[in-house]
């Protein structure tokens, strides 16, 4: 199915009157007629590149993840480059709003593709998917039970909330400064982001992207304490500071507390 966002006025190449722009919406489906056949959306502006992967819900109890990535799909206007968003990764468990269904996705990679559990065979379909789009940058999205304080940035085998964590020090250029203009848009101090860094780990999506594919990843956790509309804006805010970091260019709505 391919769908056309809201117009965006641009100038023409000509210097005649501006002419409308629409980013196409294209949806497709990962993991075929399998349990877990799940829809992701590529949303794609005038240039193929920068090109990004967005995906939220590979917990499914983690709800804001997979609400901001609904919001984007309906307000973005992309006008260079290519989004692509998983906004359900592990659907079944979306559904049932649980962690996980019969282990932890992001426990299951690289995946198998010929195991009898599902969820190793969608960390396979991902990794496929991830090969054959090769992305720029890849965002995962979650949320955590614990919040962020000065004592939890040495401790890098926890994930809390507030944080933004990579498999890689020291921190790259890029990260600090996403972050840091991520959280000029965020006027409350509990709300932050900071760096963090979580060792690597073999089985884990982010270090899987980064080690096999040499692709830049990330994950954005939010802290589950915070009140729910919050939390979908904080996710919003990452995504979005990412996009503008990486080079791609589009528009949004103005995102308020």
């Amino acid at each position: 199915m391919i769908a056309q966002s809201n117009p965006n006025v641009t100038s023409s190449d000509t210097g005649s009157a501006p002419v409308k722009f629409y980013s196409l919406i294209k949806e497709s489906i990962i993991g075929y007629n399998d349990v877990f056949e799940t829809p992701y959306y590529t949303i794609i502006g005038k240039t193929g590149h920068p090109k990004i992967l967005i995906d939220g819900g590979m917990h499914g109890d983690e709800i804001a993840s997979y609400m901001a990535c609904d919001s984007i799909i309906r307000n973005i206007n992309i006008i260079e480059g290519t989004l692509i968003i998983i906004p359900r990764l592990n659907k079944l468990a979306c559904l049932q709003n649980r962690r996980y269904i019969n282990m932890d996705l992001n426990h299951a990679f690289p995946g198998n593709i010929g195991s009898d559990t599902y969820e190793l065979r969608l960390a396979y379909e991902l990794m496929y998917n991830v090969d054959s789009i090769k992305p720029d940058l890849i965002i995962n999205l979650h949320e955590a039970l614990t919040k962020y304080d000065s004592e939890a940035q040495n401790d890098s085998d926890k994930a809390f909330g507030q944080i933004v964590i990579t498999c890689i020090k020291p921190f790259e250029d890029f990260l600090v400064n996403t972050i840091y203009d991520m959280n000029m848009n965020i006027p409350n101090q509990e709300y932050k982001f900071n760096p963090h860094y979580y060792s690597y780990r073999d089985y884990s999506s982010m270090d899987n992207f980064v080690a096999k594919f040499g692709i830049k990843s990330y994950t954005v956790e939010t802290y589950r304490g915070f009140k729910i509309e919050d939390r979908v804006k904080l996710q919003q805010i990452a995504v979005l500071q990412f996009m503008k970091a990486i080079g791609m260019k589009f528009e949004y709505p103005e995102i308020k507390f």
